[in-house]
């Protein structure tokens, strides 16, 4: 074979060596690198002479890698760890090994580890990069000539007339001075042979770094974990890199990129060295979320040439390194994983059975079913993502799940190639239908811990779907849905919510919503609003939601009756009890008429006329209204129906209202047993009831169990909906009556004062519970003026 562009062929001698399954890596001066199956044949210009040739390190007496921008947070033990092992090589003959996520900082803190061992210390620093092994072999033939060997020595070792690893180790152990050598990015252990290389000493100390965390090479080494940064050091991160921005913007901004340390590094490099076009942190951040790779790519140093330190990279060299080791269906499992959320995966959703019924097996690369562990392993092995526990509910068992950092997922996600995107998205969705339509059976209550584990990731789904433009769409909004109306039903509100936003905002993406769907999605964020206590927002909304409705489908059809039903219950949250009137006489009429005074929708909306009513002291008509829409309900749909206890409730409410005190009672008490059955002692339509039964012991004077049971009730209530929602506030009040006829003054003052403090600020001077709790305090005033 002749050297292109020379005519004598027999000036130049080519030399065969093994080169990293022959990938290219250098090609430097003169040389030319010329892949041949595994090896690789180098020639060079200039005869004899240039055949000694080799490509060494210029040094391997500094770290062959780019100094920190910053100061190194975090990790203070790990850091003392590393260098008392750097300094006090005798304590132990093993080496230790720092492992962890591409970008995580393994090379930087071993650098700083170095640098003060070498610099406070006086130990020999010898650093060594082991990415590849013609760069590792060269670099350990040039320690063996730093601590001693000759020219010909290595020489004879560089053409395998000699053993390099022991010429290297003979030359280690005979150091008259402490050692510390760093194997850097030994990525691929394959490359340190062993124990060929590695081996036990006690002369000096060897500090791997390395990805790949569960290697055999590394069983009798001291192994060390290192995962991303804490809020607080990540925005230290920032703050060093001079990021114009105060800190709550710089904690959204580390939490956007998962307190990973290159990306952190990357962005605030970029933030803090902006002149001619300053970009603030909000803008950075609307930027990430549409293309987290070329927005970190864009921030670094233009000349950057290591792929390391390039985000769009990083975790790529590590499928790269999965791949060369036979495992190429790692990349298609990542990829999928990609598709969900960084939130705990349980690992079930990955099971053999499941994934060949995704066609994953004609993806590219394929992934069937039977190699998805391997994969996993693999995946794992170079902390791409880790397997653990996430802890069941009360009286069930841990949950083993797969968790994979956000960043990495958005910069995977970004990356499928386009003919493969359709298929790994169909299979994401296809064995999310399974579990949570097709296994828990469609129509049937989720159960709350699939719940909780799973609605980030059909969440996360809709999101990537809407962002590809993906044919799948409508099955992901169809499992969006779904998840969305168990939320509510379960009186999971926040949930609910996150859902239902992710679900609006989709439609708002498409490029053809159904106008009917898209009405309804919104209509369901309304009321899911109103039932976080927000009224003001389900007001504009559903107002806006009532008048399409009545635009698109008219006046009386029954989507635009459940809208004016719905924003009924928003005037009553407001207390605007007139107006909440006026719109369920609607629905009531609407409803009626269309469905019958038995259908279950007629009833509830019956019900809440009933209180609309009563709150403007109309208890004769109220009790009209209620007592016969309950016996409709139990005749029509049986005692023990969520729609007849809802209007026995409200029965039992006018009735206390009104002062028939032991029936509302008896009635409060029967509904309570079976909501407290049925639905659980947390369910929100529980606690209501249980609001109720505190309110009419009050009335009674049982004034310690009436402070027993809402005070219960309120302990729920502030857990799960928050402080301040308005049905708190509201129970509070009870709370200080209470507290007011027990004699108990001073707690009913200083509750009153800070209830009102609140009522103020969500729910305004006007409302109705505002000016409750303002008399309650001034009749709490007046009774511990009265006892002076």
């Amino acid at each position: 074979m002749s050297h292109p562009g020379r005519g004598d062929a027999g000036a130049v001698g080519p030399r065969v060596s093994v080169a990293d399954h022959g990938r290219l890596f250098n090609a430097d001066r003169d040389q030319v690198n010329i892949e041949i199956g595994s090896y690789t044949a180098q020639y060079s210009p200039g005869g004899a002479a240039a055949r000694r040739e080799h490509v060494g390190p210029d040094s391997v007496r500094v770290p062959l890698a780019a100094a920190s921008l910053t100061p190194i947070h975090d990790r203070h033990d790990l850091r003392r760890l590393l260098l008392r092992a750097a300094c006090h090589p005798d304590a132990s003959d093993s080496p230790v090994v720092v492992h962890g996520m591409g970008g995580c900082g393994k090379t930087a803190i071993v650098r700083v580890v170095f640098d003060e061992a070498v610099g406070q210390h006086g130990v020999i620093g010898l650093w060594v990069n082991a990415s590849t092994a013609p760069t590792f072999r060269e670099g350990m033939l040039a320690v063996a000539q730093d601590r001693g060997a000759s020219q010909d020595e290595v020489d004879a070792a560089r053409d395998r007339r000699r053993a390099a690893a022991d010429l290297a180790w003979y030359q280690l152990e005979r150091s008259s001075q402490p050692w510390l050598l760093v194997l850097d990015n030994a990525d691929d252990p394959s490359v340190l042979g062993d124990e060929v290389w590695l081996r036990p000493t006690r002369r000096g100390t060897i500090l791997v770094t390395t990805r790949f965390g569960t290697a055999a090479a590394w069983r009798r080494a001291e192994r060390h974990h290192l995962d991303v940064l804490g809020l607080d050091d990540a925005v230290d991160v920032l703050i060093d890199l001079e990021v114009p921005s105060d800190t709550a913007e710089l904690e959204e901004l580390a939490r956007a990129l998962g307190c990973h340390p290159l990306a952190l590094v990357l962005a605030g490099s970029y933030l803090g060295r902006r002149f001619l076009d300053p970009v603030t942190v909000d803008e950075f951040l609307e930027r990430l979320r549409n293309d987290p790779n070329a927005t970190l790519d864009e921030a670094a140093d233009p000349d950057e040439r290591d792929l390391r330190r390039l985000i769009s990279s990083t975790w790529q060299i590590s499928l790269d390194a999965l791949a060369d080791r036979g495992l190429p269906e790692a990349i298609t499992l990542i990829r999928l994983l990609s598709c969900f959320a960084s939130d705990p995966l349980p690992t079930g959703v990955l099971h053999p059975d499941r994934l060949r019924h995704t066609g994953l097996d004609r993806a590219e690369p394929p992934l069937p079913g039977q190699r998805a562990e391997a994969a996993l392993r693999g995946l794992m092995s170079h902390s791409m993502v880790s397997v653990d526990d996430v802890p069941g509910d009360v009286g069930r068992p841990g949950v083993p799940c797969v968790q994979t950092h956000a960043l990495l997922l958005d910069t995977v996600a970004a990356r499928i190639p386009l003919d493969q995107r359709e298929i790994i998205l169909a299979a994401a969705a296809t064995l999310l239908e399974d579990l949570l339509t097709r296994e828990a059976g469609e129509g049937l209550l989720i159960d709350a811990q699939s719940l909780r584990l799973f609605t980030p990731h059909v969440v996360a789904l809709l999101e990537r779907v809407v962002r590809a433009r993906s044919a799948i769409a409508h099955r992901a909004l169809a499992l969006a849905r779904y998840l969305r109306a168990q939320s509510y039903d379960r009186g999971d509100f926040a949930t609910a919510h996150a859902v239902a936003k992710a679900v609006v905002d989709a439609d708002g993406s498409l490029d053809a919503p159904d106008t009917a769907e898209s009405l309804a999605d919104r209509y369901e964020l309304g009321r899911i609003l109103s039932a976080l206590g927000r009224y003001e927002q389900a007001k504009d909304l559903l107002e806006e939601v009532l008048v399409a409705h009545e635009a698109e489908m008219g006046p009386d059809h029954l989507a635009t009756l459940a809208c004016a039903h719905e924003l009924a219950l928003v005037f009553y949250g407001l207390g605007a009890w007139s107006q909440d009137e006026h719109h369920m006489r609607r629905a009531v009429d609407g409803r009626s008429s269309a469905l019958g005074l038995e259908a279950p929708d007629t009833i509830v909306s019956t019900a809440c006329l009933a209180e609309a009513v009563g709150e403007q002291q109309r208890w004769q008509e109220a009790v009209g209204i209620a007592r016969p829409n309950a016996e409709r309900a139990a005749r029509a749909l049986g005692d023990e129906d969520p729609v007849t206890l809802t209007a026995c409730h409200t029965l039992a409410w006018i009735l206390f209202k009104s002062g028939q005190i032991d029936e509302a009672r008896a009635l409060v008490e029967r509904i309570l047993a079976v909501r407290g059955r049925l639905l659980g002692a947390e369910h929100p339509r529980t606690l209501t009831t249980r609001a109720l039964l505190a309110n009419i012991l009050r009335s009674q004077q049982q004034w310690e169990l009436a402070a027993q049971e809402a005070l219960s009730v309120l302990e729920v209530r502030e857990r799960i909906l928050g402080a301040e929602h308005p049905h708190t506030l509201g129970l509070r009040n009870v709370l200080i009556r209470i507290r007011l006829g027990a004699g108990d003054l001073d707690a009913a003052v200083a509750l009153a004062e800070a209830n009102l403090e609140a009522c103020h600020r969500v729910l305004g001077d006007d409302h109705p519970d505002t000016a409750s709790c303002r008399q309650a305090l001034q009749e709490a005033h007046t009774a511990k003026e009265s006892q002076r």
